[in-house]
């Protein structure tokens, strides 16, 4: 693997033998020099297919959590019978940062479909837990056990994604809603990044939930009133996207799938910016 540039110290952007750039980790490959060749000895993991605006994110990622995702992803895959892409790892330890910054800041968000999952998917529920445990051991963070639905979403995404609604064009609604954020944000939105991957995968369940009347309810008043205050531009995006949902669905959008849409278009945005 030839060096393009360094990420960090453990993380290089490289060209392969074939000519296909990568993103490679692996303990102290960072340090080798531009032009310079890295022996594959040295390298634990390759990432193809990264975007450009994807590399101030994986610089930003400890070293520590990257480490844990790429474990959680091989265990999980291994588990399931599941080939992720390789991707997988990196949106994971995107999503398992965000998880600790919430925690550090006493920001817990109800899970009340946490049951529904365990029905629907006892499985991948059944390892969300057991990744907890990977998580705690591997990084010192003790997440609430409510992380498990977020982290069971991130393994069945892909299955999620590829399942299609005859009577339903989601990709559409998802289409028309990622133009709203573009216009009231005025930002182009890459759609191969992981956190629009992400944002998509959120509007995509949502649709589901409120095609089949499974809306989200509970205690979270008082964090959607700070929200609503303390990100004014991503609330009202928000409810230009629970306006155009009620129009294509005929289905009112509850407060608390607001809040959680405030919550994906601030992450998704501040990301961008």
């Amino acid at each position: 693997m030839k060096v393009i540039r360094n990420i960090n110290n453990n993380i290089a952007h490289c060209v392969d033998s074939k000519g296909r750039e990568v993103v490679v980790f692996g303990k102290g490959i960072g340090f080798f020099k531009a032009n310079e060749d890295i022996p594959l000895s040295r390298i634990n993991r390759t990432f193809y297919n990264i975007k450009d605006s994807d590399y101030g994110i994986i610089r930003n990622i400890p070293t520590n959590i990257i480490n844990t995702a790429i474990y959680i992803v091989d265990y999980v895959s291994d588990r399931l019978g599941v080939t992720y892409p390789s991707s997988k790892a990196i949106s994971l330890a995107d999503h398992l940062q965000f998880a600790i910054e919430r925690k550090d800041k006493n920001i817990y968000l109800e899970q009340p479909l946490l049951q529904d999952m365990y029905q629907l998917y006892p499985e991948e529920m059944h390892l969300a837990e057991e990744t907890l445990s990977i998580i705690e051991e591997m990084t010192g963070n003790k997440l609430p056990r409510m992380e498990a639905g977020t982290l069971c979403l991130h393994f069945i995404a892909d299955r999620l994604n590829d399942k299609k609604n005859d009577s339903l064009d989601t990709a559409m609604i998802c289409e028309e809603c990622t133009k709203i954020i573009e216009e009231d944000f005025a930002v182009k939105v890459d759609r191969d990044s992981f956190n629009y991957s992400r944002f998509i995968t959120h509007l995509d369940y949502l649709i589901r939930r409120l095609v089949q009347d499974q809306q989200i309810e509970s205690e979270n008043t008082a964090i959607f009133d700070e929200l609503k205050t303390s990100y004014p531009g991503s609330y009202e995006c928000a409810c230009r996207l629970a306006d155009l949902l009620e129009e294509k669905l005929h289905k009112q959008v509850l407060d608390e799938e607001i809040l959680y849409l405030v919550i994906h278009i601030n992450r998704l945005i501040s990301r961008i910016e």
